[in-house]
């Protein structure tokens, strides 16, 4: 069995990887000694072969997961074998899962996707895609999460919440877990929210704007690094700064006729509070700045879908040339 699983959700991903992971264990080895987990970044064919070719050790199947062989191997003539080894040598004998965090979106994976390329082979398998969630399948998620944590929330407090953390739900699963905590058996309230989730990744995002208005090189690049260290992956922090730039591009548009938060916060669909942050930030910027940052960011997202540099180090060179340029 081959199954594929990949997008820009890496924590239901990862999820996933783990439901079919403990499957095989409860089914086939309870000892764990057959469950293997492949670094996709420094994978060799040689190593590759000898996993997947290997028997199991006092168990029917071995249980493989390779993590990102295709979004970060700069090897790129392994992905050519790998097509070839499972169209010509795969047995089926094992459990072998490709795992993806930086997927394309989809208007771009038909590019990705090229016929004949790895990608392309397992999407003709057992596929799946863990994009962002937003709107009602956030909120969804959010009730189905605390439900299953044995607690209740209520309706304001589920849009409360998704405001303040929004798709991130790595932090989401440990701001659910505190507020569970924090009620003690009753239902979470909006009020609940307010006090204990501190909106973190939208708070940096935030002040990644400010530094980039005042063309703070040092201050932008610390912010942006101090994410990266946290775990955040780079290809989201784009998505999140670019959808960040789209707000204020809209913002600063209704500013300059009708100046008024409510107005804002009206006709975006934006929580006040969230409104009142964007006008700060798109007062620091003039109309022309903000259309050239976006179009900048856009560009970064086609660099980091098309080419093998490391996105880190073209985030450091797009902050440099963006602060040095004011």
């Amino acid at each position: 069995m081959i199954i594929y699983l990949y997008g820009a959700d890496s924590y239901r991903a990862r999820q996933r990887l783990r439901f079919y992971r403990d499957g095989f264990k409860k089914k086939y080895d309870p000892s764990g000694l057959n469950v293997v987990r492949l670094d996709g970044e420094k994978l060799a064919m040689e190593d590759f072969r000898k996993a997947v070719g290997s028997a199991g050790f006092l168990a029917k199947k071995r249980f493989i997961s390779i993590e990102n062989l295709i979004s970060r191997n700069k090897n790129k003539k392994i992905q050519k074998d790998i097509v070839e080894y499972l169209d010509a040598e795969w047995a089926d004998d094992n459990v072998l899962v490709f795992i993806e965090e930086a997927a394309p979106e989809k208007k771009n994976r038909r590019a990705a996707a090229v016929p004949g390329s790895l990608a392309d082979r397992l999407g003709r398998e057992r596929a799946e895609e863990f994009p962002l969630l937003s709107g009602e399948r956030l909120n969804a998620w959010i009730k189905s999460e605390v439900k299953a944590r044995q607690g209740a929330i209520e309706p304001p407090a589920v849009l409360e919440l998704a405001s303040l953390v929004g798709p991130d739900l790595w932090t989401m699963s440990s701001e659910i877990e505190k507020l569970i905590h924090w009620t003690s058996g009753q239902a979470i309230r909006a009020d609940d929210v307010r006090q204990n989730v501190r909106a973190s990744f939208d708070e940096n995002i935030f002040h990644l704007t400010d530094a980039l208005a005042e063309r703070d090189v040092k201050r932008s690049l610390n912010l942006l690094h101090g994410q990266l260290a946290l775990g955040s992956h780079p290809l989201y922090l784009l998505t999140m700064l670019v959808r960040q730039l789209r707000i204020l591009l809209q913002v600063r548009e209704i500013i300059d006729r009708e100046p008024n938060y409510y107005t804002v916060a009206a006709r975006l669909k934006l929580h006040p509070f969230v409104a009142q942050k964007a006008i700060r930030d798109a007062r620091k910027f003039t109309l022309g700045e903000l259309k050239d940052l976006y179009q900048r960011l856009l560009e970064l997202d086609i660099a980091f879908k098309s080419t093998s540099h490391d996105p880190r180090v073209l985030f450091d060179l797009l902050i440099t040339k963006i602060c040095r340029a004011g």
